[in-house]
């Protein structure tokens, strides 16, 4: 869905507040008051677009929340305007006044409260938005809900961090799909560390398990994400034999490259981790493999190597590609194309694999490590995250619980 796209989809929110939005539209329509929900669920990087107006883009200011500090972003509020004669009406003059008092009255009546500065704005009562943030979520969420949140929250890779996946996706059962067969005696094992940081960071050891803390004085791990570890089985079930052959051929232990998959598309996981949905524009990004240099680069497909760094990739492991053929250049950002060589599993994951073995020198199989250099290009110091290396939003924190799902996965193998 794009930055500009309005969600007004009942079953993206949650069924609290689903429930008393219906209530609240059957009261306004039984008084003729034609008022419809003009906007539900919304994502963070529409709520960053909404921010940014009057910001830093053109237009007068629309929010004072940022991302995951607005409660659309937990499809337990909502925005409600007249529909008349076909079209969305703000007007709140003269005898219009009076409807947009009746909304709110009609509104608290059924457990919803407005905001003083936001007439059209409703909001599912007793929440607040630290609450959220930290992933106290209402009772009673569906999978519908929590589906549709998780996606966003795994998408997310902006500022500030995404909250926690809703628990509620650890009811579910696991998929019906077996993991393939693959023979691990032949792939390269995950080593171990003990504790250690990096820059004065956050303190961790890893093994084949997953990556443990010290935190508290005491010990917190293996990391993993709420519930049954779907992602990481479906990515398994999809592409384990391009998975495997990329172990192999470029001697890195299968959990990292899960890992890795999960960290970068784990949104994607309903259209198979790749395809036009993956397809994103960095428009920052200056490509100087090109004369003259141009700025804006791309990713694409499960492992989301940027199409400079493939074909740098390429040249610097002589792997067996044409660089601008699986990789080509754009002048000007283009719509996703329909098809792209990075979105085949067996070339991407070739290329995303040679990547982190590009880095081994800097990383080992030290999955934090292998995470930030892959994110950022390298190992630098941030003061933006608790591990003190830069990464975008909470990559970090989510590359250590996808390896220790990938583990997981693995020993079901």
């Amino acid at each position: 869905m794009s930055i500009s796209a309005i969600d007004r989809e009942p079953k993206h929110l949650h069924p609290a507040f689903r429930q008393k939005a219906q209530e609240l539209l059957q009261k306004l329509a039984g008084e003729g008051i034609p008022f419809r929900l003009f906007e539900g669920f919304r994502t963070p990087s529409r709520q960053q677009y909404l921010y940014d107006q009057g910001r830093t883009r053109p237009g007068p200011i629309v929010t004072k929340a940022r991302p995951w500090q607005s409660y659309h972003q937990y499809g337990v509020s909502g925005d409600f305007v007249l529909y008349e004669n076909g079209q969305w009406s703000w007007n709140d003059k003269g005898p219009k006044a009076a409807w947009w008092d009746r909304l709110h009255q009609l509104g608290q009546q059924v457990g919803l409260e407005p905001l003083s500065w936001e007439k059209p704005h409703l909001q599912l009562k007793g929440l607040s938005t630290g609450t959220l943030q930290a992933g106290q979520y209402p009772h009673g969420g569906d999978e519908t809900w929590a589906e549709h949140l998780a996606d966003a929250i795994y998408g997310w890779t902006g500022s500030p961090p995404a909250p926690p996946a809703p628990a509620t996706l650890s009811d579910r059962p696991g998929l019906s799909e077996p993991a393939p067969a693959l023979d691990l005696q032949d792939l390269p094992a995950m080593g171990s560390s003990d504790w250690h940081n990096q820059f004065d960071g956050r303190v961790w050891r890893y093994d084949n398990t997953g990556i443990y803390l010290k935190e508290g004085g005491g010990v917190v791990g293996p990391l993993r994400t709420p519930g049954e570890p779907l992602t990481c089985r479906k990515i398994l079930s999809l592409c384990g034999d391009e998975i495997a052959a990329a172990a192999k051929k470029h001697q890195v232990p299968p959990a990292l490259i899960i890992m890795t998959i999960a960290t970068e598309t784990a949104a994607y996981r309903k259209v198979g981790f790749t395809g036009p949905s993956t397809f994103r524009w960095e428009p920052h990004v200056k490509v100087t493999d090109v004369s003259p240099p141009l700025l804006g680069d791309y990713s694409a497909g499960p492992m989301q190597t940027l199409a400079t760094t493939a074909r740098w990739v390429i040249r610097a492991q002589n792997l067996d590609y044409d660089p601008f053929k699986v990789a080509p250049v754009y002048e000007f950002q283009p719509e996703p194309p329909a098809d792209h060589p990075l979105y085949g599993y067996r070339v991407n994951i070739d290329i995303g694999a040679a990547e982190i073995k590009q880095r081994w020198g800097m990383t080992g199989d030290d999955p934090i490590l292998v995470g930030a250099a892959y994110n950022a290009g390298g190992l630098y110091k941030s003061t933006s995250n608790p591990w003190r290396l830069r990464s975008s939003g909470n990559h970090l924190q989510r590359a250590a619980e996808w390896y220790g799902d990938a583990c997981a996965v693995l020993k079901e193998v």
